[in-house]
């Protein structure tokens, strides 16, 4: 594909993101609140549109396709079971939603704060979220490096793709603030949703229509069931890259935080419900491209390849689409992350560490540290690790605060001491068992040692972090201030609901 048209494509698609964020910007006060959550006035239909782009992400078009391509339909499930985890938000969204509207919380961990009383528990966190999330925010620059650089035959570098997406990205997060990130996202998201629709549609004419692809799917079963042609989904794995995947909604800082933005309950329901649909329609049109790919590539070993290679046997028009939706997919997540990072670092860092600073220096250096974030993420990004790999990993991290948070939202016994035990046992048990997965020689333990090495220790860690939140809440006092987080949500929701 010439370079030339692919790098004017992708100026020319973050022009026009450019311009839509400037469009937020002319719109966003100069507030913390507005500018991080958009003053929560978010209509049904925007919430929704940034909801699904800032979940779907480079992982799908580019690290599902090629894990479907290769290891067969068992990647339907674990996509799957993330939509299973949407019971959490329907769970949990409304008391996110009401908690943040009564103590003005604008990140997730302020939640924390705000519930156990401890600006060091909110602070601690809000660092570990950026620690955890450099690998995710990795997965979209690979993404899209790879892609860039495997269309044009190297002539645009990997690096140069990758840098071209977060310098763009970060500018115009910055500039525009939710509002800003909001409507690009709603943007990415037609994008992402038409390029995947139309590269199926174009992959079936290749494959000989949807029946011969099917039927030659038949001819192998093992690309239709599970572990599949290579045991990767083996109920060991299967359990590993689900469990953080099922949590996700409640782990990761820039899903929760689209639970402040709706501008009422009812456009809460429509981002959820929203989501939904979206979710499940580009699920199944990303799985099925993977299994189009099995007949269509058979030949490539390397995940991240399936897709640029499918990109290199289509119409360049159409390549191009493909090409700017994948690219809308990470820009969409990137920027999340970075929004949600900004606002963790200027109110649950410099607002404790300097309580004296007023709303606009906070955000100004929350701002600039935000460029230390990227720095961290385009030299991880060089690693070039698999994507799936990279966003489980990221997730597994994240898993070690869902108890607390759960606890915090729904149970009045938690307290400070039990969410502070909670949180350093998981991430204590995930950070060892991790390496010892490194340190240790299989062929040297016994069997139930590997099978525990096997798992993946963000799961451990869960289940460490749950017993220990347990174990402290009902051995140590009864926090009141605990009670009446706990008690305030419930009359709000019961005045909701009526």
């Amino acid at each position: 594909m010439d370079p030339m048209t692919v790098l004017v494509s992708i100026i020319a698609f973050l022009a026009i993101c450019f311009f839509i964020a400037h469009q937020g910007k002319l719109r966003t006060e100069r507030t913390i609140e507005d500018y991080f959550i958009a003053r929560r006035r978010i209509g049904g239909f925007i919430a929704a549109m940034t909801y699904s782009a800032t979940t779907y992400s480079a992982f799908m078009m580019v690290g599902l396709v090629g894990l479907t391509a290769i290891h067969g339909v068992g990647a339907l499930g674990f996509e799957l079971v993330y939509l299973m985890g949407l019971m959490l938000a329907v769970l949990l969204g409304l008391r996110f939603y009401v908690a943040g509207k009564k103590r003005n919380i604008i990140t997730p961990a302020q939640l924390l704060t705000e519930r156990y009383g401890s600006p060091l528990l909110g602070m601690t966190v809000a660092i570990l979220y950026h620690v955890f999330l450099i690998p995710y925010m990795a997965a979209q620059l690979i993404g899209v490096g790879v892609l860039v650089s495997g269309l044009t035959n190297n002539a645009i570098p990997f690096e140069i793709g990758a840098l071209l997406v977060i310098v763009a990205t970060l500018a115009y997060t910055l500039w525009g603030g939710m509002r800003a990130v909001a409507w690009t996202d709603t943007l990415q998201a037609i994008v992402m949703l038409a390029s995947s629709l139309t590269m199926l549609f174009i992959a079936f004419q290749l494959a000989g229509g949807v029946g011969a692809v099917f039927e030659k799917l038949a001819q192998d079963s093992s690309v239709l069931g599970v572990p599949g042609p290579h045991n990767r989904f083996t109920l060991i794995a299967f359990i590993s890259m689900t469990v953080p995947w099922f949590f996700f909604c409640v782990s990761n800082p820039q899903v929760v935080q689209r639970f402040y933005i709706p501008k009422s309950v009812g456009a809460l329901r429509n981002m959820i419900g929203g989501f939904l649909i979206f979710g499940f329609i580009y699920t199944v049109i990303v799985t099925l491209l993977g299994l189009v790919a099995h007949i269509l590539v058979p030949h490539i070993r390397d995940p991240n390849m399936v897709t640029p290679t499918l990109l290199t046997m289509i119409w360049e028009p159409i390549a191009i689409l493909v090409l700017l939706g994948i690219l809308a997919a990470s820009i969409s997540t990137l920027d999340s992350i970075m929004l949600t990072l900004s606002s963790e670092f200027a109110m649950n860092v410099v607002k404790v560490v300097r309580p004296r600073y007023d709303e606009l220096k906070a955000l100004m250096i929350s701002r600039a540290f935000m460029i230390v974030i990227v720095l961290a993420t385009i030299v991880f990004s060089f690693t070039r690790g698999f994507i799936v790999e990279l966003a489980v990993m990221s997730s597994s991290w994240l898993l070690q605060f869902v108890p607390a948070f759960i606890a915090a939202l729904v149970w009045k016994r938690a307290n400070k001491i039990s969410a502070y035990a909670s949180i350093v046992v998981g991430v204590a048990v995930t950070g060892i068992l991790t390496l010892a997965r490194y340190i240790l020689q299989p062929g040297k333990l016994s069997s139930w040692m590997q099978t525990i090495l096997q798992l993946d220790p963000g799961v451990w860690g869960l289940l460490a972090a749950t017993l220990t939140l347990l174990a402290f809440s009902v051995s140590t006092k009864t926090d009141e201030r605990g009670q009446r987080f706990v008690k305030e949500i419930e009359e709000a929701l019961r005045e909701l609901l009526k």
